[in-house]
This record gives structure tokens, C-alpha cells and sequence, in this order.
């Protein structure tokens, strides 16, 4: 699945792309049954599982965050790395060879999946050039304003770094964006968000009795690089120099 031109064209100006058929039903289905299965029986160490806060069951209903499945589970580590719409969507922006550097999955259980708020992605990386990460977003279940849809600032990833700060996440400081010119981007199950690791963006509390499970793969190119964290402060960096990465924001104060 390669881009056109128009595409890759929409891509560069608005820093995403939102697929609303990208893996089948029997693939959508398989990899929840893949989550639900590693949620269950998860290697400890080799997996990351994360609760939502202050919920004290520790079940499928209650997880937020899955992360380094493909190091265990061939279907899905099979999506990330050789799914053809994937590769050809990734190499399309990217180049050939692109690599996969963090697998993820994003839940939000009904009545209680947590807010992500403002942030950018390469705000907890250390890569550069900055825009050659690229994030792939695909919904296993409805994705809606109601149950947490993505929600994106159109252009935004063109005008450089946010500083951010730490309050219960990592987010964007407050007047570096404005929220208020935000577009949900509401996808069926199996469809799919393509979007720079520039681009602002956060998704909403879960309220809803419906739950929101996505996968979330990293990219990086070919010819990117893994810098130190002092050299990354000075890519990274507001117009005016300031760090703007999350490892170089400042901490909320405890009370």
C-alpha cells in the first residue's frame, strides 16, 4: 500500500493520516484475542503492563498500557514488521528499511481509561532528525469522541518543539498550544491513524461503557540516529533554546 502523491502531500501538511479500513475483521479480532491472551499469561520482565491508577483489580477490564508484546507474540510482532499496508504506508513516508523501535498497546477500560494529555511524541525519544518518527495508530474496537478517539492539531507538528512538563503525565506546557482547534479523528475497528511524531495530540477520558483498545507502533528511518541526552536537549529545544523533551522537564512539586 503504497502513498500517493496526494497523500504524502496531505501527510506533510496536516502531519497525519487517518485510514478507516486497514486490517480485516479476522486480524482485528486475532489481535485482541492476542492482548487479552498476554494480559492473562504475560511474561514477567519481558513484558510491561500497566494498571489504570487507583483501580485495585488487576484483570483485562483494568490494564491502560501493554508494551513490548512483539518481543513475544509472532502475530502481532507479524503486523509490526511485515503487515503490507503497514510497510507500505511506513515506507511511503519513512524510506525503505524503516525500523521498529516500541510496540504498544493504548486500552481504555470502560467508565475508567485515563486521560493522555497534550504531548508530542518525540518528547520521549531521543531520535533525530525529528521528523523521520512516525507513529501508527490502529483501533481494535469503535474509537469515538465518547470512549477516547485520538484527537489532533492539524499542521501543528511544523512549528517546532513544546516544552513540556510532568503534572499526573508528561504534557505540554500550557499556552504553547490551543487546544480549542483540535479535530477527534473517530475510526472504526481495524482502522487506522498514520501520524508524525511532531504532531500534538492526546486522547480523552473514557467514560463511556464501551472499551477502546489500540495498537500504537513506533518508526524511526533507516538513517535516523539514537542521540545522547545532551545532545537531544539541544535538538529538541524551544525557538529560544530551552529544553523541551519530557527526561528534560521540569517535575510536579509534591504537595
Amino acid at each position: 500500500m503504497q502513498l500517493t502523491a496526494d497523500q504524502l502531500a496531505q501527510f506533510h501538511r496536516d502531519g497525519y493520516l487517518a485510514f478507516p479500513e486497514f486490517l480485516t475483521p479476522r486480524e482485528v479480532e486475532e489481535a485482541r484475542q492476542a492482548l487479552a491472551t498476554l494480559i492473562r499469561q504475560y511474561p514477567r520482565g519481558r513484558l510491561l503492563v500497566q494498571f489504570e491508577p487507583g483501580v485495585p483489580t488487576r484483570d483485562e477490564l483494568s490494564v491502560r498500557k501493554l508494551m513490548r508484546f512483539c518481543e513475544v507474540n509472532p502475530f502481532l510482532d507479524g503486523l509490526a514488521h511485515r503487515h503490507p499496508k503497514i510497510r507500505g504506508v511506513v515506507e511511503s513516508i519513512l524510506g525503505a528499511d524503516p525500523i521498529l523501535f516500541q510496540d504498544m498497546a493504548l486500552i481504555k477500560p470502560p467508565f475508567i481509561g485515563s486521560e493522555k494529555p497534550w504531548h508530542q511524541d518525540n518528547a520521549y525519544f531521543a531520535v533525530t532528525p525529528l521528523a523521520s518518527v512516525l507513529g501508527v495508530w490502529i483501533a481494535l474496537d469503535p474509537a469515538t469522541v465518547a470512549n477516547g478517539c485520538m484527537h489532533v492539531l492539524p499542521g501543528e507538528h511544523r512549528h517546532g518543539p513544546r516544552k513540556h512538563h510532568h503534572t499526573f503525565d508528561c504534557e505540554i506546557m500550557p499556552g504553547r498550544i490551543n487546544p480549542k482547534q483540535a479535530v477527534p479523528v473517530e475510526l472504526p475497528a481495524g482502522g487506522a491513524l498514520v501520524f508524525a511524531g511532531m504532531l500534538p495530540h492526546q486522547t480523552p477520558a473514557n467514560r463511556s461503557p464501551d472499551r477502546r483498545r489500540a495498537l500504537q507502533f513506533h518508526y524511526r528511518s533507516a538513517g535516523s540516529r539514537v542521540v545522547s541526552a545532551e545532545e537531544y536537549n539541544r535538538i529538541y529545544a524551544e525557538a529560544d533554546g530551552t529544553p523541551a523533551s519530557c527526561a528534560a522537564a521540569p517535575k510536579k512539586k509534591k504537595e
